[in-house]
């Protein structure tokens, strides 16, 4: 009997002592849609979930009188609302139009009638919206059409060949560019394993009747974490075994052409964000430490040069691990281990090159990004609720802008 007890006792003490959930456990990002004077973010409950709509307000707030059985990538087109949503019959393509008469979400095309087609990576070009479906065979890239209020294949509406399952899409002026390419079984050993040998491409919608392909990635893969800057579009690729290098692509040239920064012998780079000339990311130094990423940075003005260690933020074997690096006003602000466990969001000051330090009230934090009004802006789960805060950099303080309760956790009582 004691030993009933102190097991439940353990099982009761146990999601107590854990580790806190992060926002996205519940909620999708909060800040990144917005329709008129309202964001918009999905909110899990159970097994549905809700539409949240929100001025940043608790009492302003809100959650439209229907529910769905998930809800997945959504976007602003002109004063509505296109988002991805499963009622029962499966994963579809929906328009919400909150100041309308009737303001239930539409069903745009049911594409997979008998299935779910699960649109996903919706991106807005002018006033069609691109993106990723399945018809139960392969994925493909789509797009709708808001003036005529169709949807179809761009292989079908352009009459051009078109790579399967693009992911990774990406706008800069009038192109698309994205990362394609099916799965291969490759055997190793005595086990067969889909390896995804993806390539990139380019299709200019004013000149449609092809897309463009960059030989460069013939035998590179993984090509994500894109930044744009004017016209130039930087991400990273996979390049091999704990090896990976950034590029540029600088989409206004005539023949667009891959850029290597950099001179390749940094071992890992993610999280790119710049500032002034500079390129922040996450970084270590060689194979060898492979656990000890930190701060690095590459001179934009002098690409082919190597990167730099800006801060080795918490020294040693674990390493500061920073990601969701973000620039407001001159700053980095990013998540960070100072002490190489605890996670807070951090900032690092180009000029001073100061130590990062931690933000107030910022542990375990989500969904960073920089406000129109030029504060920081995150979530995070503080007991059983979701806090949506705001820094101010002026004032150097932490606010709550708002709460919501958030969805009861599996453990807890």
């Amino acid at each position: 009997m004691h030993k009933t007890l102190s097991s439940l006792t353990l099982a009761l003490v146990a999601p107590i002592c854990a580790k806190p959930t992060a926002a996205q456990s519940f909620i999708s990002d909060p800040y990144k849609v917005k329709v008129d004077d309202a964001y918009y973010f999905s909110l899990k409950s159970g097994d549905s979930a809700k539409l949240m709509m929100s001025d940043l307000t608790s009492k302003g707030t809100k959650s439209p009188a229907f529910t769905f059985q998930s809800l997945g990538s959504m976007i602003s087109l002109g004063d509505s609302l296109i988002f991805a949503a499963d009622q029962g019959k499966g994963s579809e393509l929906y328009l919400f139009s909150p100041n309308v008469k009737d303001t239930k979400p539409k069903l745009i095309k049911d594409l997979v009638v008998d299935g779910s087609s699960s649109p996903q990576e919706l991106t807005v070009l002018g006033d069609q919206v691109f993106f990723s479906a399945s018809d139960g065979k392969r994925r493909e890239l789509y797009v709708f059409d808001s003036k005529n209020n169709s949807v179809s294949t761009v292989a079908a509406g352009h009459k051009i060949t078109m790579p399967a399952d693009p992911v990774h899409l990406t706008v800069v002026g009038n192109k698309l560019f994205f990362s394609a390419g099916e799965a291969e079984e490759v055997k190793r050993g005595k086990k067969t394993k889909k390896v995804y040998q993806r390539r990139y491409y380019m299709l200019d919608t004013e000149n449609p009747s092809k897309i463009h392909g960059f030989p460069f990635f013939d035998q590179h893969t993984n090509q994500k974490h894109s930044v744009v800057d004017g016209t130039r579009l930087y991400f990273k690729i996979h390049e091999g075994p704990e090896r990976y290098e950034i590029l540029c692509i600088d989409t206004a040239a005539a023949q667009p052409k891959v850029e290597v920064i950099g001179d390749g012998s940094e071992g890992f780079s993610d999280c790119l964000t710049i500032i002034g000339d500079k390129m922040y990311f996450r970084g270590f130094d060689g194979p060898k430490n492979i656990g000890n990423k930190e701060l690095w940075s590459v001179d934009l003005t002098q690409p082919a040069k190597r990167a730099v260690l800006e801060e080795e933020i918490c020294p040693g074997a674990k390493g500061a691990f920073p990601f969701a690096l973000v620039a407001v006003e001159g700053k980095l602000y990013f998540n960070g281990r100072k002490n190489g466990i605890d996670t807070h969001v951090m900032v690092f000051d180009p000029k001073t090159k100061g130590p990062s330090r931690n933000l107030p009230d910022s542990q375990d934090a989500s969904y960073l990004i920089k406000s129109e009004k030029c504060t920081l802006r995150f979530c995070r789960v503080v007991g059983d609720e979701i806090h949506f805060m705001e820094y101010n950099p002026a004032t150097a303080k932490s606010t709550s802008l708002m709460t919501v309760p958030a969805p009861m956790r599996v453990g807890f009582f």
